[in-house]
């Protein structure tokens, strides 16, 4: 995605780095870089916001949606199949 308009970062490299920020795991000098794309750049500040949304949608859902007995413990059994096939 690009908004057409130059700046010091890419908007295709802003959101590759998208997740990576959200979870507070860019380093703080791309960190940085990302904070001053979204000042100057409308689409991806509006991007980054809908993600924030979502974001927060799914942790209230976590909240309130009764998941089966035992799911996560099937969950977590499989992914340990998965890593040991291997």
């Amino acid at each position: 995605m690009s908004c057409g308009h130059p700046h010091a970062v890419a908007c295709v490299q802003i959101h590759s780095w998208m997740w990576i920020y959200l979870d507070d795991e860019l380093e703080p000098e791309s960190a940085h870089e990302v904070v001053h794309h979204l000042e100057e750049c409308p689409p991806c500040a509006d991007a980054f916001s809908a993600e924030i949304i979502i974001r927060t949608r799914i942790r209230q859902s976590r909240e309130t949606v009764q998941t089966p007995e035992g799911l996560y413990t099937r969950i977590f059994t499989q992914i340990q199949q998965t890593i040991s096939d291997e």
